[in-house]
């Protein structure tokens, strides 16, 4: 970071009274590579503009940083002051520059320089707008070698006071960290936690931060950051990220040592070994797809990292099936816990599942859940309802928009509308000439809005579902339906059915095409999956069971037949 680096170099040898640094992605990391330049080189505090948000607090804060004066009980939480309180600017400038005096006389040998480093400025604009001029110009009202350094995410136009009353500064762009800086950031950190831990490392009792496991820290923060890189640049945020997946990323070695140090004979000592390639290669295999969950839950701050790293402790079953495993794994202690998890993932929204069915789906569970729709077919892993949303998806992909009204249309009379069926072509009769039309499924699927998916749904429900409190309410006689498929159309718009629309695009078997976050009032669009879980002949299977005839309501075979 050359820019940091200037400002490191002018503050050592000639730094201006007021220097202002715009980083807008990690001001922290920024001050915290400042605070560890400048360290038993000059005498500097780190204010934060959220903490002293009053001015009181905001001089003594200063006062204490410098003559580094911790408030203690005994002394009764006195501040750091050779004069009265602080309760003005005068007061304060008065204490500051008898400060500097006694820092003189205390270092005579050696000129003494000050630093003040103020974290969100924009704060103090915000409560104390009259404090951020004379801010800038410490140095000119006190006459010492002081230098104030504001980092804030905002440029300075935007917290400028008004009419010229600031000096103007020294102005600092940061540029974006890198993932070279990241990395490095996050590997010194690691050496931090081997140096402070309070775990006693030994070559038998190796812990999740020993210095040993350095190199295999380096490799995985190189796939972390990898991941995160495209979505967060800050280090700070992908440290929070390190701390709740790394533990669990290195457990599977240590557990080996450990069941390696047990079956020792005679007490002997078993020195710890590093990963090897291979292992390495396991572990990312088996952890990388845990890293963009971390990422989606941890960056928003949508839980914290010890809960997360707790409800995503991997199973003895999926680190078996990756080799993770050299030994005996004996999970019995948890498997009530995950019988009653796993059966409350897969039962249905909308209606109870049968026990003879959720034993099945329990065994695909033993593999792995992510792997679920790749083991059983979707007749045994999905609930019913499930199974007619991937049908209904499947016709809205293939079928055109103006095939809807003719295929599943109904009148007033309970009817439903039927389109005339084509003509059959002659055998001896002439091919006509032209360019021959592609069946749609051929094509591969094409999006469709939500609003056709539910519509289409509700047709199929009302038409070839014998047990219409599939997706009835158990309380029929709460409102009033006179139209046949109305109460239908009513259930098919409940949450139980987004819940599973919901389920079938995080399982990638319906893709949404258009964005999550986008509210410019333009329906959701989706499209079935691509691969063999949204074929035509998983479809046709999910609706032989269900006693749909897919094939009749495929627009390409009915005008073909």
């Amino acid at each position: 970071m050359n820019s940091l680096n200037q400002v490191v170099s002018l503050l050592e040898l000639s730094p201006p009274p007021f220097i202002f640094i715009n980083d807008p992605i990690a001001p922290k990391f920024t001050i915290q590579s400042l605070l560890l330049a400048l360290q038993n080189k000059i005498r500097l505090v780190q204010v934060d503009g959220i903490s002293t948000f009053t001015p009181r607090l905001l001089y003594d804060t200063i006062l204490n940083g410098l003559s580094q004066h911790t408030p203690s009980w005994d002394d009764g939480c006195r501040n750091w002051s050779e004069e009265t309180s602080n309760d003005s600017m005068d007061s304060f400038l008065r204490a500051l520059k008898a400060l500097h005096v006694s820092l003189c006389t205390a270092n005579s040998e050696q000129r003494v320089r000050l630093a003040l480093v103020i974290e969100k400025p924009e704060r103090l604009k915000e409560r104390m707008p009259d404090l951020l001029a004379p801010l800038t110009r410490l140095a000119e009202l006190t006459r010492i070698d002081l230098s104030v350094v504001l980092v804030s995410e905002v440029r300075w136009e935007d917290i400028r006071p008004p009419l010229g009353a600031a000096i103007d500064p020294y102005y600092v762009d940061i540029p974006v960290p890198t993932k070279e800086i990241i990395i490095e950031h996050l590997v010194k950190v690691f050496e931090e936690n081997s140096s402070n831990s309070d775990l006693a490392s030994t070559s038998t009792t190796p812990h999740s931060y020993d210095p040993a496991l350095q190199e295999t820290y380096r490799h995985f923060v190189h796939i972390l950051v990898d991941v995160c890189f495209l979505y967060t640049n800050d280090p700070h945020e992908i440290q929070y990220i390190s701390a709740a997946r790394w533990p669990g990323f290195i457990k599977p070695v240590l557990d080996a040592h450990r069941m390696n140090v047990e079956a020792a004979e005679g007490g002997d000592e078993v020195e710890f070994e590093r990963p090897s390639t291979e292992v390495l290669l396991r572990l990312t295999h088996h952890f990388k797809p845990s890293l963009s969950l971390a990422l989606e839950q941890l960056y928003p701050r949508l839980t914290n990292a010890v809960d997360w790293a707790r409800a995503n402790v991997s199973d003895a079953a999926s680190l078996a099936k990756d080799g993770l495993i050299l030994g005996d794994a004996v999970m019995d202690d948890e498997d009530e816990e995950e019988d009653t998890v796993n059966e409350m993932l897969l039962s249905s929204p909308t209606r109870s599942r049968s026990s003879k069915r959720i034993q099945e789906q329990k065994a695909a569970q033993d593999l792995s859940s992510s792997n679920l729709k790749d083991t059983l077919p979707l007749s045994v892993s999905l609930p019913r309802l499930s199974q007619f949303i991937l049908v209904a998806a499947y016709i809205a992909s293939v079928n055109p928009v103006k095939s809807d009204l003719r295929l599943f249309g109904r009148g007033a009379d309970e009817k439903k509308r039927r389109r005339r069926p084509a003509k059959r072509q002659m055998a001896n009769a002439k091919p006509k000439s032209g360019s021959v039309k592609i069946p749609q499924r051929f094509l591969g699927p094409s999006p469709f809005p939500l609003e056709r998916l539910i519509a289409i749904l509700g047709a199929l429900v009302e038409e070839n579902d014998s047990n219409a409190s599939e997706v009835n309410d158990p309380s029929p006689d709460l409102l009033d339906f006179r139209i046949a498929g109305e109460r239908t159309d009513y259930e098919v718009t409940r949450v139980g059915v987004y819940a599973s629309i919901a389920q079938l695009t995080s399982l990638r078997l319906l893709v949404r095409t258009t964005s999550a976050d986008k509210l410019d009032g333009l329906s959701a669009m989706f499209k079935c999956g691509s691969g063999a879980p949204s074929s035509y002949e998983t479809i046709l299977d999910l609706a032989k069971g269900l006693g749909v005839p897919l094939p009749d309501l495929i627009w390409d075979n009915a005008a073909m037949g």
